[in-house]
């Protein structure tokens, strides 16, 4: 019989069939949460097609370049903390192993390591190890701080998770519960900043994120009462709410009275009213293509308060967010550079009593944002407008990436660039550094549409008619940043015509 098998094993690397193999990942991490750390976990997935043994497998924690660290480690089946495992640890294919602490506010532990504190809470790198000392996988989180660490760890990274995740409680708020996880179970290109998203956390269950129900959804938010929650989006403190711009409310969620929008009635705001940062997601995955087009008001008035008031925000797609949103450009402590987590593509805003202005940033897997940065990873600039000029009030917003072609447009200014292909979600994140919360102006949207862009769709509507062909024909030739510029190369031509030929009838 074991010649036999023998034989088989021989003939099956010969014809160059792959065999079953394991191939284990640390899906999920959720390391701090509001007061005592009392809900950490790190989720570990079988990715294989084969059972995995991971008895005595080791998660290793650092911060350092060497392993040599008082950070604490454990022992994958080890149930009594001796470091020598008790039971024996088989993952099937598909499985998830969990080990949280032994608090029981996480759900599905598997192996439980004790009450709280099971992590640090700042620069940190996580790797899974093998019985044979081998790194199998690492994750590293709030790199924005540095990245050295030991190399066969960054070679597992890749960039690292640039921003950082404080979860709420789980029902403080409004029920939300983050953490950082892979998009979809298991998926791996060595790229944390790449594969993790901020989502709900999902301990011992599936990661994944839906796709859309549709290619566009459209919210005006009238058809819900002023207070209530918005459907479909997670904040890290707060959910989204609907308001009336006009009254302030009870409580406050609306800072301050402004005008009802050219759409009218309700709209929509992201804050967290106690103050601070804040940040929400959309809850769907989208994945090399997304948009969106919205009316956003904006206070252009510089703050003409004390030195250190400021505030931002951002509305980004195919990326994510960190739960704090912590204030890009501006560097508030000893840190060299900006904390601010966002990756993707976004349009940003920012104010002080010196200037108030929008910019659209291609973050790609995230980096410093300080003006002048000599950081190797920052934020690329695509258009920065000065909006010391503007009247504050309300102003059409939109962006959209197709398959790595940006497209976006600010009142009557037009952007086009390129970017990398990756997938995420749409967000909203917000920070203020303002004494009094009452002169804030928190990301507020209405007339809102969140769209997948379809190919030789040149305005966006959903559908590719007659209206995109007469959009390339009546721009023909011109060169330059133009909607009708399907293919991104620069000039309206023959290639943009066939486009638009071939996708004749397709949308929603």
């Amino acid at each position: 019989m074991k010649r036999f098998f023998g034989l088989a094993l021989t003939l099956a690397i010969a014809s160059g069939v792959a065999l079953a193999q394991p191939r284990v990942v640390i899906n999920e991490v959720q390391y701090d949460d509001l007061g005592t750390d009392d809900r950490e976990f790190v989720e570990l997935y079988n990715a294989g097609d084969a059972p995995a043994n991971i008895t005595g497998w080791k998660l290793l924690a650092g911060d350092l370049a060497t392993y040599a660290d008082n950070n604490p480690d454990y022992v994958i089946g080890d149930t009594n903390g001796d470091n020598i495992p008790d039971t024996t640890v088989i993952l099937a294919p598909g499985a998830f192993y969990v080990i949280g602490t032994n608090t029981g506010l996480v759900p599905n532990v598997n192996q439980q390591v004790g009450a709280n504190n099971l992590w640090e809470n700042d620069n940190e790198w996580l790797a899974l190890v093998d019985t044979n000392n081998q790194v199998v996988d690492a994750v590293a989180y709030e790199v924005y701080l540095g990245q050295n660490f030991p190399s066969d760890v960054v070679a597992n990274t890749g960039a690292g998770i640039w921003g950082e995740l404080t979860a709420t409680d789980g029902g403080a708020t409004d029920i939300t519960f983050q953490s950082y996880a892979r998009y979809r179970d298991g998926l791996d290109t060595n790229n944390n900043a790449r594969d993790f998203l901020l989502l709900r956390a999902t301990p011992g269950a599936s990661n994944n994120a839906p796709a859309p129900p549709s290619c566009r959804i459209y919210s005006n938010f009238d058809g819900q009462n002023v207070g209530d929650m918005v459907p479909d989006w997670t904040g890290s403190f707060r959910n989204p709410r609907v308001i009336d711009p006009t009254q302030v409310g009870t409580p406050a969620i609306n800072p301050n009275v402004i005008s009802a929008s050219p759409q009218g009635g309700n709209a929509m705001i992201m804050w967290d009213w106690t103050g601070g940062g804040n940040q929400a997601s959309f809850n769907y995955l989208y994945e090399n293509s997304a948009g969106y087009d919205l009316l956003v008001y904006l206070d252009t008035a510089l703050r003409n308060n004390p030195p250190a008031d400021h505030e931002a925000w951002a509305i980004g797609v195919l990326g994510t967010t960190d739960t704090y949103f912590r204030m890009p450009y501006r560097v508030t402590g000893s840190a060299a550079t900006s904390a601010c987590g966002i990756t993707g593509v976004a349009w940003v805003f920012y104010r002080d009593n010196n200037v108030a202005r929008l910019e659209l940033v291609d973050a790609g897997d995230g980096g410093d944002s300080v003006p002048n940065s000599t950081a190797a990873r920052r934020w690329r600039v695509i258009q920065s407008i000065n909006l010391t000029s503007y009247n504050s009030g309300w102003y059409r917003l939109s962006l959209s990436v197709r398959n790595g072609i940006i497209k976006a447009k600010f009142d009557n200014i037009s952007v086009c660039d390129s970017t990398t292909q990756r997938a995420g979600n749409v967000y909203i994140g917000y920070r203020e550094f303002i004494v009094n919360n009452a002169t804030t102006r928190p990301p507020t949207v209405d007339d809102m549409t969140i769209f997948v862009p379809i190919e030789g769709d040149v305005n966006n509507d959903g559908i590719v008619d007659d209206a995109d062909l007469l959009a390339v024909l009546f721009d023909f030739g011109n060169s330059g940043c133009s909607d009708a510029d399907v293919n991104g190369d620069n000039i309206v031509d023959d290639a943009d015509l066939l486009i638009v030929l071939f996708n004749f009838g397709q949308g929603c």
